[in-house]
């Protein structure tokens, strides 16, 4: 990261990092996050291994990271290992953390890049229906966790209405729309009402995703149904997920 030098390179400096989290952010640190340290090498394998030994971390694979450089052209990286800790962590503990990384860099001979934090996403969150505003916000966490801008990724949409025969033609009016994953669900929820399951083969595009929203929000309207939420989850990821239909 090339920063100006009268400014701290955050991703190597601990204590400006927790400076500016809580002074310029206004984060509240008793909060657990992800702290994010960034490994790169030029092989995937080799990541691979090391990713191996970090029992305690959770890690994460790319084979390849698409790159811009200050001309902005765009090229391809080398492979890269994101090595996450969730928690609310004292600096001390990134700082030995960060150590642990840079030593593993000097003794395989890869590159250390770095620690980021980002707002940290429970299991309760990641599987429950959100508004789209809230997806918004989680495309650009995404994003920031190292997902590519248009990337394929799955979306479902969920409508509801008050009776099976209403969310059947809604469904049916779906598909003709163009939303040809349009399935009802022909068991009630606990207040006795019915969804239809709208999935797409979406993309990490923010703009997409509204334009999606608005058409699919447009029939259900013209259909007396309600829009409850979206998520990223393929079909088959969904069906293997319990989800609460009381949002």
């Amino acid at each position: 990261m090339n920063t100006p030098s009268n400014e701290p390179d955050l991703a190597f400096d601990i204590d400006a990092l927790f400076n500016h989290l809580v002074e310029e952010l206004e984060v509240d640190l008793s909060v657990p996050m992800d702290w994010t340290f960034t490994l790169r090498g030029a092989e995937m394998g080799q990541l691979k291994s090391i990713a191996e030994t970090l029992d305690d971390y959770q890690c994460e694979l790319e084979e390849s990271v698409e790159e811009i450089d200050e001309k902005g052209r765009l090229s391809l990286g080398r492979p890269m290992l994101s090595v996450v800790k969730t928690g609310a962590l004292m600096p001390s503990e990134v700082k030995k953390i960060a150590d642990q990384m840079s030593q593993i860099a000097e003794r395989t001979g890869i590159e250390y890049e770095g620690v980021e934090v980002f707002d940290a996403i429970d299991d309760d969150e990641l599987f429950d229906w959100l508004s789209l505003d809230e997806a918004v916000w989680r495309l650009r966490h995404f994003s920031d966790s190292g997902l590519n801008p248009g990337e394929e990724l799955p979306w479902v949409f969920l409508l509801m209405g008050d009776s099976l025969e209403q969310m059947q033609k809604l469904a049916e009016a779906l598909v003709t729309g163009g939303f040809e994953n349009s399935q009802s669900d022909e068991d009630p929820d606990e207040e006795g009402r019915y969804g239809v399951f709208v999935f797409q083969e979406g993309s990490n595009d923010e703009e997409r995703l509204v334009a999606a929203h608005r058409q699919i929000v447009k029939i259900a309207k013209d259909h007396e149904a309600s829009f409850e939420g979206i998520q990223f989850l393929s079909e088959e990821d969904f069906v293997d997920v319990t989800l609460d239909l009381d949002v």
